[in-house]
């Protein structure tokens, strides 16, 4: 897997470059790109070769030129010392392989729906907020930490979009039935902390070969919590719960996505996609060119590399952050919850499934553990990858570099 260098000549793409554009092929295969379906043998074959880390060559005579001499004397000494004939240079010819099978064309999108009511602005979504009482409250979690919450008014809305990728249709008229209390900004590290002391967010990969240190620490107390995966953050809801004696778990995909939206139908609730983020999310932005360095113990550079700025990025607006952000640094939605855009992606308790969504099959999801719906996007993660209704999924075991959480409380 290569692409032109800078003088028209090949690239060998480093492992991390590698890791960000199969990350971006999977998800993309799994949201049904172009009809694209692969065989479970298909899907098997592309993660051994993403497990593999694509070699840059099959042999080390494609690297280097090996001399005929040479090679032939090293493969006579193994078969006279060690009774081993073989060529370890030889590429073995391709069998079964599979015959290309066009994609059909993708069937048309569904039509919109429309609501009664939907959407509403900003100044009704805090009508309808201002009548709950109270509106802010807060969970003590010992050490001088506590949680701060808001009530999330019930409603109906309409979930998902059909101008989206395809897992975010049919849409779906959703009636969230009660009230229900969310977290003003995710946890962060020093609050989970209160349940597990030894958890760290750990590092982020430099961005070339030559490295002398780990990578850029993460550990701030009060940046979210990341790589916990989805157990663990059951765990801590478990937890909590039993210590204050309120019913705590994470909000389901549909919770979520109303108290994001918070009234709005675009795409974000400061706007759509060409509306500047900066001060409303952390996202994948100009600054990421940062990390367009190399020579050993590199760090981030105003002056990048242009050959190294490989990130997918919106290079348009820069929201300040090159990594991980503190919570609450960017504009709350109408109803006063941070960061449900960008920062970290976060944990919803649903299972993955298709659409449209079901809030009964939702609230059976508790216990589950097989793929769980990840929502809101990252600093890592472009607009349109972030969108209030772009949905991935994780199995409920994987601790990932980019998503945490955060918590709902039931009335």
């Amino acid at each position: 897997m290569r692409r032109n260098g800078p003088e028209g000549d090949y690239h060998t793409l480093t492992p991390l470059e590698f890791h960000v554009h199969t990350s971006l092929l999977v998800q993309m295969l799994r949201k049904n790109h172009y009809n694209v379906k692969l065989s479970d043998e298909a899907w098997d074959r592309l993660v051994t070769w993403i497990d593999l880390n694509v070699p840059a060559y099959g042999s080390f005579s494609e690297g280097h030129k090996i001399p005929n001499d040479f090679e032939a004397r090293r493969r006579e000494c193994k078969r006279t010392d060690a009774g081993v004939d073989e060529d370890i240079e030889a590429l073995p010819p391709l069998q079964n392989r599979p015959a290309f099978v066009k994609p059909q064309p993708l069937p048309p999108r569904p039509a919109p729906i429309t609501l009664a009511g939907w959407p509403f602005s900003p100044a009704s979504a805090q009508q309808k907020q201002a009548a709950l009482s109270p509106v802010d409250t807060q969970l003590d979690l010992g050490g001088g930490e506590v949680i701060r919450l808001k009530r999330i008014p019930a409603g109906e809305f309409v979930m998902g979009d059909v101008a989206g990728d395809s897992n975010e249709y049919p849409e779906s008229k959703v009636k969230i039935s009660r009230p229900f209390c969310v977290g003003v900004t995710e946890i962060t590290l020093r609050q989970y902390q209160q349940f597990d002391p030894v958890h760290r967010n750990g590092y982020y990969d430099q961005h070339y070969k030559d490295q002398v240190r780990p990578g850029y620490l993460m550990d701030s107390p009060n940046l979210p919590v990341i790589r916990v995966s989805w157990n663990q953050a059951m765990g801590f809801c478990r937890w909590l719960s039993q210590r204050t004696g309120k019913q705590v778990t994470l909000p389901t995909e549909a919770q979520w996505e109303w108290a994001a939206r918070a009234g709005s139908a675009t795409p974000f609730f400061y706007g759509g996609l060409d509306s500047d983020f900066s001060t409303f999310a952390n996202l994948a932005d100009a600054s990421l060119s940062q990390m367009a360095v190399k020579g050993v113990d590199p760090k981030p550079i105003k002056n990048a590399d242009k050959f190294w700025d490989y990130l997918p990025k919106e290079s348009r607006f820069n929201d300040g952050v090159l990594m991980l952000a503190e919570v609450g640094r960017y504009q709350p939605n109408a109803w006063g919850i941070h960061d449900l855009i960008g920062n970290v992606a976060e944990w919803t308790l649903d299972d993955y499934r298709p659409y449209p969504y079901s809030s009964g099959l939702a609230m059976n999801d508790a216990t589950s553990t097989g793929l769980k719906a990840v929502r809101g996007g990252s600093w890592s993660e472009r607009p349109k990858e972030s969108r209030a209704s772009s949905r991935l999924d994780y199995p409920a075991w994987q601790k990932v570099y980019n998503v945490g959480f955060r918590i709902a409380v039931l009335d």
